[in-house]
């Protein structure tokens, strides 16, 4: 990071800047911990959009609500695609179906898009008995 941002010039700062994503001390990295760091860099970046396709990938608990946290924070435009109803619940402001070939704004939230899914799987699966 240092190397990267060379406008950070004491350590104790980029490790200020690290440590927002739970990252402190000399440690062996984990792949959450890995990916904590890359979107730390991103975030140093100061992008005006993020496209995240599927970053919950190989990620604890933990560390989803760590990049909850720093998308929340983040003040430019995002695409987030995910399967991950932890983080979408925690980030989303809209959201977006894509199915059957078509993008439709869902008139909800998550949960209600996760209840229509369930009782569409329910009924699919009365009408295979």
């Amino acid at each position: 990071m240092m190397k990267e941002f060379p406008d950070v010039k004491e350590k104790e700062e980029m490790r200020k800047i690290i440590g927002r994503y739970g990252l402190t001390g000399r440690q062996q990295l984990s792949d959450g911990q890995r990916c904590r760091v890359v979107f730390a860099w991103l975030a140093w970046q100061c992008p005006h959009l993020l496209l995240l396709d599927e970053p919950t990938n190989h990620l604890d608990m933990e560390t989803i609500d760590a990049l909850a946290d720093a998308i929340n924070d983040f003040e430019g435009g995002m695409v987030l695609v995910s399967h991950d109803f932890r983080l979408i619940s925690q980030v989303a402001e809209e959201i977006w179906v894509c199915e059957k070939g078509t993008v439709t704004k869902w008139q909800g939230g998550i949960l209600s898009y996760k209840d229509h899914l369930k009782s569409k799987i329910l009924k699919d699966a009365a009408k295979r008995k």
